[in-house]
């Protein structure tokens, strides 16, 4: 009876190991035909993941779980909205601890080809489509992952796409009770601009540095998964002050402004460092402009009172502006 007893459990171990091995291997068929279909999408600049009906479901699903967490958008605004329909690189800000907002609530109007009646995509680093579910459902939500083959391809094309310049950066250095907005050293994302002649459009998401509470004192072990990992994770408190859950942000409401395009002038292939340099500070006064004018109506008075922070980092300088009044003085980073 023993032996009976073992052989079946044994049996039943071998069952499991093998359902788990076909489910493992349909699942890694299932993600190479994902791969191929999402590249054949950014070649032709469309939407992926089958008919529209599909594509809104999985929006919907995001947008639910930030309803049910308590993240609303209260409020969207701004001279941006009354643009004229065009092709436009979206510049969203701040990147946050997760990019949440983008992720839930911005993919139902890219679908929507809101706010200028033309879809869009947005566009994270390309590791989190290896990822399973985020990857399926950044993938039918307009998402697009932010390389330089598949920018300058759908920018060609013609396609419009929204991008985060600080990245991994500022999302590592992220804080809640300190606005921020970092730009690399080369400034790509003007570059670009430029060379698909291409106006720029400063968005910023008022709640979303809001929506976790950073730990102190453990940068290293974000460091740490991050090279472990290959993705970037501030160590934070999220809702009940539970640590690291990122899927169960604090309840916060959000307020999204939309800026003024920024134009960029005639098409150029190769720009000087002057113009790249030009276009980048016109840029940076509408986005101060547009922080400045609504920072106190749409954070808590504490972090709007410090203004800004502004770090360009191939000089590791900073500016902070002093209030909603718009003065500015320099600092270092």
């Amino acid at each position: 009876g023993a032996a009976l007893g073992a052989t079946a459990s044994g049996m039943a171990v071998l069952a499991v190991a093998l359902l788990g091995g076909c489910l493992g291997l349909s699942y890694a068929a299932f993600c190479r035909w994902r791969f191929k279909a999402l590249k054949r999408a950014i070649q032709e600049c469309r939407p992926c993941g089958g008919p529209l009906w599909a594509r809104q479901l999985g929006a919907r699903f995001m947008g639910t779980c930030a309803r049910l967490n308590g993240v609303r958008l209260v409020s969207e605004s701004g001279s941006g909205l009354e643009a004229p329909s065009q092709q436009y690189i979206y510049v969203w800000h701040p990147h946050g601890f997760v990019s949440y907002v983008p992720a839930h609530l911005l993919g139902a109007k890219a679908i929507a080809a809101e706010p200028h009646k033309k879809e869009w995509f947005g566009t994270c680093i390309p590791v989190l489509f290896k990822v399973p579910f985020i990857g399926e459902v950044f993938t039918v939500t307009n998402a697009r992952p932010v390389d330089r083959r598949t920018v300058e391809t759908i920018l060609s094309k013609g396609g419009s796409l929204a991008i985060q310049p600080g990245g991994v950066k500022e999302q590592a250095a992220t804080r809640e009770d300190q606005e921020q907005a970092f730009f690399p050293a080369g400034l790509g994302f003007i570059k670009m601009a430029i060379k698909y002649g291409v106006p720029l459009m400063p968005i910023y998401i008022f709640g979303e540095n809001q929506l976790y509470k950073r730990v102190r004192g453990l940068d290293w072990l974000t460091n740490m998964i991050r090279r472990l990992t290959g993705l970037t994770f501030p160590i934070v408190l999220a809702k009940w002050n539970m640590p690291q859950a990122g899927f169960f942000p604090r309840a916060t409401d959000i307020h999204i402004r939309w800026g003024s395009p920024v134009d960029v002038g005639p098409k150029e292939d190769e720009p000087s460092a002057e113009r790249i340099q030009e276009v980048f500070e016109r840029y940076l006064s509408e986005l101060q402009r547009l922080f400045d004018a609504n920072a106190k109506d749409c954070l808590p008075r504490a972090v709007a009172e410090k203004g800004l922070k502004v770090v360009k980092l191939a000089d590791s300088r900073a500016s902070s502006s002093a209030g909603p009044s718009g003065s500015s003085k320099g600092k270092r980073s």
